[in-house]
């Protein structure tokens, strides 16, 4: 018989990488040692055994079919052969994982264990000649077990369990994850290592981490922030006396400054800032990593170092609501309980920002530090942003293009700066940030071109033609001479009667600028999307200090006690919020009254009801639209002002805006189609 060593063994492999070949040949190793699992997969091993040059067929083959135990005993003494073996033997340079495992271990304190269980498991996963070996030497293609693992490694099936469980260190740090059958598997995080080599632990923490994030503005940016002077002397305490628990929430509406405000806050405080997931040296986000694990590794990884201080944006990614909308988890691993640890004994103080926190879950909320509310900053601060950026930019920045952008874009200083910048970099001039601006709110709003407000007082609206209960005229003059903007209206009745004119007529005459909304503004299919749409609208009026008006109110203020959904009532919930708070002029509109919720009235400062015009004000506005005295109209008691416009449009079509006897009939046909349809009955 031949001695094997003497034959081309077939456990030499076409590796480049010695030291891989040595790795994998010493698992093949401690298997073939194992008599109980040898004896469990003896037909495959016994097979493999031969085909490699272990042992001869004729050795092996009768005792494998009389006694599998002494079979296996055979080939545990054929394995020591293995030692003896070049690859074994040789003394190779580290390979890649190897020394990515080195540093894996001194960069979080692991175990000799947890090192060489997770190099197996990488190697399982990611070296094909490895796991040909396993497929072939096993009874079924099964994936390996802890048991198998143990065997393979050498490591104490114990061990092998703990570092398993979900929860453990490994787990914990986003190495490994489990499947659906209880599997173990690397994640493709881990998977990385296997290829990519690192030099140094310190790019071996980039990687993982990001570099420290860079200020662009200056902390005078942000002098309109009133409560930024707290947080700054918050968090310059919480550092030099090395407090836990630290945690910072920003949140508002996107592009309102909250990441620049962090970042201009860690520059003025000395601190390093390390933003989770965002360094373009920090690729982990490409690697299906949650931002909890990044949150984990990035403590510990930081955890030497004086002056740190973390920012996770997004933060509803950890601080969401447990469920998503369609009620499955967000993030499988995350328990409220181990948030509300994290929000506790967090080592280095966590800057969080969010742009909604409408369902974060109130037990994190209370556990914050501190936190702000970020807003789109008024017309008066962002003209100072203007003429910095227009300055710094070499843009003429005169007072009325300043105040002209101010007033016209209610866009965040991230838009100001992006439009400005864009501007200058293809050389344009002030015509070309306009054109930009309008782009980028577009874009903002979904889309959607947003029209220049302008209120004009035009031939249409005549004070004169309003049928209400109250004396709208007197009104406007005592609102007018009171300069009172804390009031609101509801403008009710028939449709057409001049209730928006009026509203329009009124911000005109206060000289206030009109914010309108209709259903197709603020009414969206997506759960409480629509109580988002009322409170911005809500803000945009603040912001802008001008008059709110909502036509068709009964869409958002229904009556509650008749509600089938959720929704229905939680919106006319936001709506009687914000009223309530509201501190600017406010105008409702509708033509059912009866259908607004009875708590809504009393919100109302007035309540004014329009009817249908008067036999005076038929004729007065027979001569408004038309021109033509004296028209008898009495025949006519459910007309409006909006029937005359119908009319004289359609006069203008058919030209015969100066035949009265033809206007007159148009006008009678508009009121007929106001009659309810009476329909026979039976067959008569």
């Amino acid at each position: 018989m031949r001695n094997p060593l003497k034959m081309k063994i077939k456990t030499k492999v076409s590796y480049l990488d010695k030291f891989e070949a040595q790795q994998n040949l010493g698992y093949v190793y401690n298997m073939l040692r194992n008599v109980d699992y040898v004896s469990e997969n003896l037909n495959d091993i016994k097979d493999w055994a031969v085909k490699k040059g272990l042992l001869a067929e004729e050795e092996i083959e009768g005792l494998a079919a009389t006694d599998p135990i002494k079979a296996a005993q055979k080939i545990k003494r054929a394995a020591l052969k293995l030692k003896q073996h070049p690859i074994m033997t040789g003394n190779f340079a580290v390979s890649c994982l190897e020394n990515n495992l080195n540093l894996l271990q001194q960069l979080f304190g692991l175990t000799n264990d947890e090192r060489k269980f997770f190099g197996f498991v990488i190697r399982e996963k990611c070296d094909e000649y490895l796991s040909r070996i396993i497929n072939v030497t096993r009874r079924n293609a099964r994936d390996l077990s802890a048991l198998d693992r143990a065997v393979f490694t050498g490591i104490k099936p114990n061990k092998i369990y703990d570092m398993c469980r979900h929860g453990s260190r490994l787990y914990q740090l986003g190495f490994i994850e489990g499947e659906y059958d209880g599997n173990i598997d690397v994640t493709r995080l881990a998977r990385n290592y296997y290829y990519q080599r690192f030099e140094s632990l310190e790019q071996l923490r980039v990687f993982l981490v990001g570099n420290p994030q860079t200020a662009n503005l200056a902390w005078s940016d942000f002098k309109h922030i009133e409560q930024a002077a707290v947080i700054k002397k918050l968090l310059d305490a919480a550092l030099k006396r090395k407090m836990k628990g630290i945690n910072i929430l920003l949140y508002g509406e996107p592009g309102t400054g909250k990441t620049e405000f962090a970042k201009t806050l860690a520059a003025t405080l000395s601190t390093q800032l390390y933003a989770l997931g965002e360094d373009e040296n920090a690729m982990i986000a490409d690697y299906g990593d949650s931002r909890y694990r990044q949150l984990q590794r990035a403590q510990i990884i930081l955890r030497a170092q004086k002056n740190v201080c973390l920012m996770m944006d997004e933060a509803e990614d950890v601080l969401g609501s447990c469920h998503s909308f369609y009620g499955n988890r967000k993030e499988e691993e995350i328990t409220k309980l181990q948030v509300n640890r994290l929000l506790e004994n967090n080592p280095q103080p966590i800057i969080w920002i969010s742009n909604h926190i409408r369902y974060m879950d109130k037990a994190y909320l209370r556990r914050f530090t501190y936190a702000l509310h970020f807003e789109t900053p008024k017309p008066a601060i962002r003209a100072q942003m203007w003429r910095k950026n227009l300055c710094n930019n070499h843009f003429d920045a005169d007072t009325e293009t300043v105040n002209k952008f101010a007033k016209k874009y209610s866009l965040s200083p991230a838009f100001i700066a992006s439009a400005v910048r864009s501007t200058n970099l293809i050389g344009g001039n002030i015509k070309d940030i306009e054109q930009t601006l309008d782009v980028l709110q577009q874009a903002y709003n979904n889309g959607y071109k947003v029209k220049e407000e302008k209120v004009e007082l035009t031939t249409e609206f005549n004070p004169k033609l309003l049928n209400t209960d109250v004396d709208l005229n007197k009104l406007a003059e005592r609102i007018f001479g009171l300069s009172k903007m804390n009031f609101s209206m509801c403008l009710y009745g028939a449709s057409g009667t001049g209730k928006s004119a009026y509203a329009q007529y009124l911000a005109e005459k206060l000289n206030l600028p009109v914010i309108k909304k209709r259903c197709s503004d603020l009414l969206s299919k997506y759960v409480g999307e629509t109580e988002e749409n009322i409170a911005a609208a809500f803000a945009e009026a603040k912001e802008r200090e001008g008059l709110l008006i909502f036509d068709e109110a009964d869409s958002f203020l229904q009556e509650r006690s008749g509600a089938f959904r959720n929704w229905e009532v939680t919106q006319v919930n936001e709506m009687l919020t914000q009223m309530e708070q509201h501190k600017y002029p406010f105008i409702c509109t509708t033509n059912l009254m009866d259908r607004l919720d009875k708590a809504s009235l009393r919100r109302f400062t007035f309540k004014v009801r329009y009817d249908y015009l008067t036999d005076e004000q038929r004729s007065l506005c027979f001569e408004h639209f038309f021109s033509i005295k004296n028209a008898d109209l009495r025949h006519l008691p459910q007309l409006t002002p909006g029937d005359f416009v119908v009319v004289r449009d359609k006069a203008e079509i058919l030209d015969c805006l100066e035949n009265k006897a033809e206007l007159i009939k148009m006008l009678e046909q508009e009121q007929q189609n106001k009659l309810p349809v009476s329909r026979p009955i039976g067959f008569i």
